[in-house]
């Protein structure tokens, strides 16, 4: 037989009745067809393929640089392709092994083959291949494997074995289109084994402790790094990809796959501890990226609907259409954020958001202390790194302090040596520092930091740039640290410590009046900031309407090592208050109908209360839909507000129509009262936006005079429970489309304002409008200013007004200093009006 073609092995002549072999000449092709159908009437053909394929590869293993023809090829993927599908078995396993041995050598099929693969050693797997495997025609390599794969597929490889030899080719060979093909393979071959219904966990453990193998192999225990690249490099490199290419899309998102990656940050080829490194800053942004594509081509697609209005019109095509649309309000219902799967809305809860979040990898980590440790090591360790890859170390390291708040000191002093005023990416390292601030960090390493940022930025030798900057950073710290604040903490601290508090808040506030914007908006920042946290350390024209409140009500922030313990759920007691109050407004609001009594304001009160009522009948019949539970019984709101009130202040009085009011108990009755209502209720998810909102309202009048003084209009108007039905945001459309990663500071953000990302014109345009529309549609708090009020004034009436005929004098006017009425009549020129001719005129 020549050339891929050959005959049957029964005698000429023979009969074609039932049960017969036909006797015609084959090709690969029609025989590959007949033993799919008849395997044991044509195994001697196949046996003779086989052969002769046999004699090939040995006489190209002789001489491999020999010109190949294609029946090799053809020859090579026949025998693949019988042995998997009708002799699967034996068979196939000795043309696995006959492939690999023309891949890797006779000696490094045996090897595979010997014993359990899993505990072979790593620098095995990873050695030079003999000549005769290298010198190996790239079509014949590229054949051999695309059977291999095929056989996998089929199943009649296992997996691992496979693995292993793809990790050894991707190590030595140069071929970059071979290389791809494997490590696509590999990557789709896991993705297939852990399909959903599929997935197979022993499978899965003992690829990850492979992979776990050759990416620890690249560790050093003495942390010196080899210059050369080796084979053992390259296999890590591609180990690493393909761990984090699966992380990334949720195949593997266990603590052993974060573990492979955590060998991969101690490894001693740079290049393999960097990819590690930007796996664990950036997954989460990646990851949220591609969701976030996938929702948009998901939308996209169902928008599109064919209503076939140039086609026959059918019952098949009718209901093609129907379900188009029924696709596209069931992802207007998901995008809107209504009715979904979920239990509760997402939009109302920022708690269920957060559970929502993509795997947070970094926290993950079995031992992140230690691994700190190794990192910072390594940092300081006098050894070449470039200043690119010291600055991804310092991210990381900050980033794994701040986010499981570890102990960490020897990294602060390190740090300062990095803030000079002239150092490149300075905005970097102070962002890094703040992410390495957390509560526990003692305030003594903490002022070191504020006096490096202090003397090397705040300071009037420095540019404007850098002032701003470095006030912001300062802001930053004591945000993430504000036991700094403390002036005991101060007074504790001596020597090389020591730390003026009052002092230096002062200093830093006295910037918010500089000459520069960028360092005024820094320093009124950070005068807003203190007014919050401890207005006591401002003076008394700095602190403010809220500061004074605050200041008054002797608000301050916590000592080191102190703790604000909670004894129940947060707004217990709130909601206990409103639920109250609504019962006792609805009771007293009965009463008037019965004396007829009622106005239309009470008629639309009533139907906002039967809208929420519907609303959490809803919740509470869509969770008995989807789990078999108990039949739910409902129990009237009024009453279970009776029992809280009399059991919170009406049973010590002894009067039972008495409104639960918390203005009127002690913080122990308050305390306890909470701690009651949190263990006797089982609060809905309505409720627990109910108390975040409550909390949330208490909260800012405690802070905001003017917001208390509003809460008592809206109480004496009779609008108490209105605010409360609405939707509250405080944030803006940006910051809540924004991805938000934890633990994670952007240079930008303390960067000055003036050399922020500069806005487009378009961006700049649709600003202003919206801030037109805003302004005219008065969507702001409160009613109309003074200055609106004198702007609609009529002409007439302002005309002879003090302030009209003293415009003139006094600073800003049109007095002589300006050179108007020294000028005007005598030739000179008219100088501009000053604030005067500047301000903003705007239409009503």
């Amino acid at each position: 037989m020549a050339g891929g073609t050959g005959t049957s092995s029964s005698g000429v002549g023979a009969a074609t009745g039932a049960g017969t072999k036909v006797n015609v000449t084959l090709k690969l092709p029609q025989l590959q067809n007949l033993c799919k159908r008849d395997p044991d009437g044509y195994r001697e053909d196949y046996d003779a393929q086989v052969r002769r394929l046999e004699s090939e590869l040995n006489i190209l293993q002789l001489s491999p640089q020999q010109h190949v023809s294609d029946g090799l090829m053809e020859l090579i993927q026949f025998a693949a392709a019988v042995s998997s599908s009708s002799y699967k078995g034996e068979e196939s396993d000795r043309i696995a092994t006959m492939l690999i041995g023309l891949l890797v050598g006779s000696r490094g099929a045996d090897e595979s083959n010997a014993g359990n693969s899993n505990q072979q050693d790593i620098l095995v797997m990873s050695a030079m291949l003999p000549t005769s495997a290298l010198q190996l025609h790239r079509d014949v390599r590229k054949s051999c494997v695309s059977a291999l794969i095929l056989m996998r597929n089929k199943g009649a490889l296992e997996p691992l074995r496979l693995l292993e030899l793809f990790f050894r080719l991707m190590a030595v060979i140069p071929d970059k289109g071979l290389r791809e093909m494997l490590y696509k393979h590999m990557v789709n071959d896991i993705r297939n084994i852990n399909k959903k219904g599929k997935r197979d966990d022993k499978v899965n453990r003992a690829i990850q402790s492979f992979l776990h193998r050759v990416v620890s192999s690249t560790a050093t225990s003495n942390g010196e790094s080899v210059e050369e690249e080796s084979s053992t490099d390259i296999a890590a490199k591609r180990a690493t990809d393909m761990v984090c290419e699966l992380y990334r899309r949720q195949v593997w998102n266990d603590d052993r796959t974060v573990a492979i990656l955590a060998s991969a940050v101690q490894s001693s080829n740079n290049t393999v501890m960097s990819r590690a490194m930007r796996f664990f800053l950036n997954i989460e942004e990646k990851m949220a990226d591609d969701q976030k594509a996938q929702e948009e081509s998901e939308w996209d697609a169902s928008q599109k609907i064919d209503y076939h209005k140039f086609s026959r019109k059918t019952k098949s095509r009718q209901r093609h259409v129907e379900r188009q649309v029924n696709n596209r309000k069931k992802q207007q219902r998901k995008r809107e954020g209504q009715n979904t799967d979920e239990w509760m809305d997402v939009r109302d809860d920022q708690g269920v958001e957060a559970s929502k979040k993509l795997y947070p990898a970094i926290e993950l980590l079995r031992d992140p202390q230690g691994l700190a440790e190794v990192v910072l090591k390594k940092l300081k360790a006098p050894k070449s790194i470039t200043y690119k890859v010291k600055l991804l170390m310092m991210n990381f390291v900050t980033r794994l302090v701040g986010n499981h708040e570890l102990m960490l000191l020897n990294l602060y002093p390190f740090l300062q040596k990095y803030m000079g005023g002239h150092q490149r990416d300075v905005t970097a390292v102070l962002a890094y520092t703040v992410q390495a601030c957390h509560e526990t960090v003692p305030p003594d390493e903490v002022y070191g930091i504020l006096k490096t940022i202090a003397h090397n930025f705040v300071t009037e030798r420095c540019s404007e740039e850098q002032m701003a900057v470095g006030i912001n950073a300062v802001r930053a710290i004591i945000a993430r640290v504000p036991a700094v604040l403390s002036i005991e903490e101060s007074k504790e601290s001596s020597g090389s410590a020591a730390f003026d508090v009052e002092a230096f808040v002062r200093d830093i506030a006295a910037y918010s009046n500089h000459r520069d914007r960028s360092v005024s908006i820094a320093g009124k920042a950070f005068t807003n900031f203190i007014r919050e946290a401890y207005p006591t350390l401002l003076q008394g024209k700095d602190r403010g309407l809220k500061g004074s409140a605050l200041h008054r009500a002797k608000t301050k922030p916590l000592r080191y090592g102190e703790r604000k313990v909670a004894t129940g759920v947060e707004g217990a007691d709130l909601l206990a208050e409103y639920e109250s109050k609504k019962a006792a407004y609805l009771k007293q609001r009965r009463l008037q109908e019965e004396n007829g009594e009622a106005d239309e304001d009470d008629d639309e009160f009533e139907e906002e209360e039967e809208e929420e009522e519907e609303e959490e009948e809803e919740i509470i019949l869509d969770s008995d839909e989807e789990e078999e539970a108990p039949d739910l019984v409902l129990i009237d709101p009024t009453e279970d507000d009776t029992e809280a009130a009399s059991s919170g202040g009406q049973v010590e009085s002894g009067h039972e129509d008495e409104v639960l009011d918390l203005s009127k108990l002690t913080p122990e009755e308050r305390e306890k009262l909470k701690q009651h209502v949190s263990s006797t209720r089982v609060f809905s998810a309505a409720e627990f936006v109910k108390m975040r909102k409550l909390v949330e309202r208490e909260e800012r009048a405690r802070r905001d005079p003017r917001e208390a003084a509003r809460r008592k209009r809206a109480i004496a108007q009779g609008r108490e429970f209105e605010e409360l039905s609405g939707e509250e945001s405080d944030g803006s459309e940006d910051d809540e489309n924004a991805i938000h990663v934890k633990g994670a500071v952007n240079p930008d953000d303390i960067q000055a304002m003036a050399k922020r990302k500069r806005q487009s014109k378009a961006e700049k345009l649709q600003k202003v409008l919206a801030g037109r529309e805003a302004f005219e549609s008065k969507a702001r708090a409160g009613g109309s200013t003074n200055a609106e009020k004198l702007r609609r004034k009529n002409f007439l009436m302002v005309k002879s007004s003090r302030a009209a005929r003293a415009k003139g004098r006094g600073k800003g006017g049109l007095s002589a200093k300006h050179g108007v009425s020294a000028k005007r009549g005598h030739g000179g020129k008219k100088e501009p009006l000053g604030h005067e001719a500047k301000k903003r005129r705007r239409k009503y």
